[in-house]
């Protein structure tokens, strides 16, 4: 299956593409590195301040910790202020603020410890300080930030004589804080390359058109979705961007012939013809065959677009084979037991509900098959659990392979499993149970551990039931019976 293109952007509003966001942060490396010069310089002023303020508290206990965090992070930032001279790329320049966070964060938590109005207020404002002052990736803001809330928050708390309300109140506020100041920073992280990405475009096109080349190149080349323009009349391909060209190939591109054929057949004409009519068609799925072969499913919209004075057919295509892949992988997830690829309990009995209403409809026999691994838990107690499961799966594929097309097997316990037969009668459902009764039983005949064997009870719906519930209730009787005459039998209870 062809690999998916690379979304645009990364969880924390970064650019997905390793090039692409190395590319911005060079862009950006002179404005990040002023930045970064600017927070160490506040960080000295405010903290000076600090010092001058602090003196008031001069002889009481959290006087001199409070001067020795200070200095620190006054020293820290003073030599931040002078190695960030030196940093000639985005990565010094993040190892750098990373390292002044080491020493900065604990004596944040020393200068919080105070149980004071201007503490409380010190570990609201630090996390903002991290997450959106200091020039840092979006994954170690977030750690900073988290480590420093931490650090803060349980310097503060281990003197706080609040209650236990109050504290809850304090870490909750706390925890919404970041998740909060998390999702600012993906806005902006994304907002920033928005306007860095489309400044770049606008600079391009500008380059293009300085060369004479064409808005419209530009913008072809902007859509990340397969697009292609082609001849009001002919439906003739006039251009298509880089997207189109890997999506389709240059051989559907060669001539109006092959890129239809790509397409199921009159799809293409009516796509055209509705955007000669003005009507723009958009939201169309449909299946394409790709010149080498691979099926994709598609999301088209079409339009009429100007051209040189004259008009001509945009159309988009937007592939979403991921999406559907993953709607039939659910689906299947749903209806599906996931250890050995059955029918599971609910897709069983709406399967058997429906065989029922046939059943009805046309007169036809119908029969239930209830199935029990004999003494299962004596092999997950003595084989372990990894062989309990692969016993199920074993006896899963020999269940595949016996019955017929139109019977549902589905496994409705742990090892209970439940088999509906169509237009089977009693003596033929019993037929089938004992050869696979048999089957199952030469199948583990040489393992050393003993014979693995099934208990097997049958039952056929009876004219008038509204369900199936009551056959396989008579169904699991019969299995009942079988276990009390020994095992390894099939029993009939029509």
């Amino acid at each position: 299956m062809e690999r998916n293109r690379t979304p645009l952007f990364a969880l924390g509003g970064e650019f997905a593409q390793p090039e692409t966001e190395a590319e911005y942060l060079g862009a950006r490396l002179p404005e990040t590195l002023r930045h970064a010069r600017l927070t160490f310089i506040l960080a000295v002023v405010a903290n000076l301040l600090f010092v001058v303020s602090d003196w008031r508290f001069l002889g009481q206990p959290h006087f001199v910790p409070a001067i020795v965090s200070r200095a620190v992070i006054i020293a820290c930032s003073l030599a931040g202020l002078v190695l960030a001279q030196r940093c000639r790329d985005v990565r010094g320049l993040v190892r750098l603020c990373l390292v002044w966070c080491v020493p900065v964060l604990p004596a944040c938590a020393v200068l919080v410890s105070p149980q004071t109005e201007a503490a409380l207020a010190i570990i609201f404002l630090l996390p903002v300080i991290l997450y959106l002052v200091m020039p840092l990736p979006f994954r170690w803001a977030v750690a900073t930030g988290v480590l420093c809330s931490a650090a803060c928050l349980g310097s503060y708390l281990a003197n706080a004589t609040a209650v236990t309300g109050s504290r809850l109140a304090i870490v909750l506020a706390l925890f919404t804080a970041n998740a909060v100041l998390a999702l600012v920073l993906v806005h902006l992280n994304r907002l920033q390359r928005l306007a860095w990405a489309a400044g770049r475009a606008e600079q391009e096109a500008n380059r293009e058109l300085s060369e004479h080349r064409g808005i419209l190149q530009a913008l072809l080349r902007a859509v990340p979705a397969p697009l292609v323009i082609l001849a009001y009349g002919s439906g003739r391909l006039i251009q298509a961007n880089d997207a189109a060209w890997t999506y389709f190939g240059r051989t559907a591109l060669a001539s109006p012939e092959d890129f239809a054929r790509c397409f199921p057949p009159g799809v293409l004409d009516r796509l055209v013809a509705a955007a000669q009519a003005d009507e723009a068609a958009a939201g169309q799925e449909c299946a394409l065959t790709l010149p080498d072969g691979r099926r994709r499913e598609a999301l088209l919209a079409t339009g009429a677009a100007p051209l040189r004075g004259d008009k001509a057919v945009l159309l988009v295509v937007v592939d979403i084979t991921s999406r559907k892949e993953m709607e039939q992988r659910l689906e299947r997830l749903a209806n599906t037991d996931p250890l050995t690829g059955l029918a599971n309990r609910a897709s069983f009995f709406a399967r058997a509900a429906e065989e029922l209403l046939r059943t009805r409809r046309y007169r036809r026999p119908l029969a239930v098959l209830m199935i029990d691994i004999d003494h299962f838990k004596r092999i997950n107690d003595t084989r372990g659990h990894e062989a309990g499961d692969r016993a199920l799966r074993e006896f899963a594929d020999l269940c595949r392979e016996i019955v017929r097309e139109p019977d549902v097997v589905g496994r409705i316990g742990g090892e209970e499993f439940a088999l509906l037969l169509p237009e089977t009668p009693c003596d033929n459902a019993v037929a089938l149970a004992d050869r696979l009764r048999a089957a199952v039983e030469r199948l583990h005949a040489t393992d050393p551990a003993g014979p693995l064997t099934v208990s097997i009870g049958v039952s056929e719906v009876r004219t008038g039931e509204a369900s199936v519930e009551p056959a396989l209730a008579r169904a699991d009787a019969a299995l009942y019976t079988a276990k009390g005459s020994g095992r390894n039998r099939v029993e009939l209870h029509c």
